[in-house]
């Protein structure tokens, strides 16, 4: 059950592009919220201090929380639900720098 979960996507390697993997889980994640109407979500985009500098990282993390957002939206999830939000490499949410890309919270 997602509910009260945090659900990470940390397979951005090139840039923001979201990979089929991804698509999958927020196809997942939207009939969540389909069947959950009660449910809102942040979406929380971060970029690894071991890359880039703090300009292009705050870029990208927004980029990358941003276009999540979008896709839930496309898929019929009401823009009112999503919270958008980027910390670019001033958070590390996670121990590896690859899992510091996105992450999405699920508040009732």
């Amino acid at each position: 059950h997602m509910r009260g979960c945090k659900v990470r996507f940390v397979c951005w390697r090139v840039r923001f592009t979201i990979r089929n993997e991804e698509k999958m889980k927020i196809e997942k994640l939207a009939e969540f919220m389909k069947e959950h109407t009660e449910c809102n979500i942040t979406i929380s985009g971060y970029a690894d201090k071991q890359t880039g500098n703090a300009d292009i990282n705050m870029r990208l993390s927004k980029k990358r929380a941003e276009n999540v957002a979008t896709q839930l939206k496309e898929m019929g999830i009401d823009s009112q639900r999503i919270t958008v939000d980027y910390k670019g490499d001033t958070a590390q949410p996670f121990s590896t720098p690859k899992e510091n890309r996105v992450s999405i919270c699920i508040a009732e």
